[in-house]
């Protein structure tokens, strides 16, 4: 036992592995139209949040990415939904984009127009949020399903 504790330790801090300490959570206000963005990581999933214009609620959200590996396909979305909380992405919606591995605020960016949020990550686009429209689309998705739109292009 006193072995794997000193391997883990040596490995530590010889930043040969890392430990994720802080999730991400950035605020945006569009310098244009005023416009608040909230992108949040939550266990398993990044999204973002364009919040409704009185800062009250949410007016609609985006799946960014995950940030664990997807899920079985047999959980109950459904439930998830339920208990208010985001669901973690599932392996029949996921594509190449959708796990992002070691994610972190600088990794991100947002570009806003006047009626368009866009997010990248590390200089890839990945969510488009239209703001007139109120529909996303992620880079991050194989197919139009549960969790939005697939960013096509």
């Amino acid at each position: 036992m006193k072995t794997v504790i000193t391997l883990f330790l040596f490995l530590l801090f010889s930043n040969s592995i890392s430990i994720k300490t802080e999730k991400i959570f950035i605020q945006s206000e569009s310098p244009i139209n005023g416009r608040l963005l909230i992108i949040e990581e939550d266990e398993h999933s990044v999204y973002a949040y364009v919040v409704r214009e009185d800062r009250e609620s949410i007016e609609f959200d985006g799946f960014l990415c995950s940030v664990t590996n997807p899920f079985d396909n047999n959980i109950d979305l459904e439930k998830y939904k339920e208990s208010g909380y985001p669901p973690p992405l599932i392996e029949k919606y996921a594509n190449e984009y959708s796990y992002v591995k070691n994610l972190t605020t600088e990794d991100i960016s947002i570009k806003w127009s006047e009626n368009l949020a866009e997010i990248s990550i590390k200089g890839t686009k990945y969510l488009k949020m239209g703001l007139a429209n109120k529909i996303s689309y992620s880079k991050s998705l194989k197919t139009d399903c549960p969790y939005g739109k697939q960013l096509t292009e």
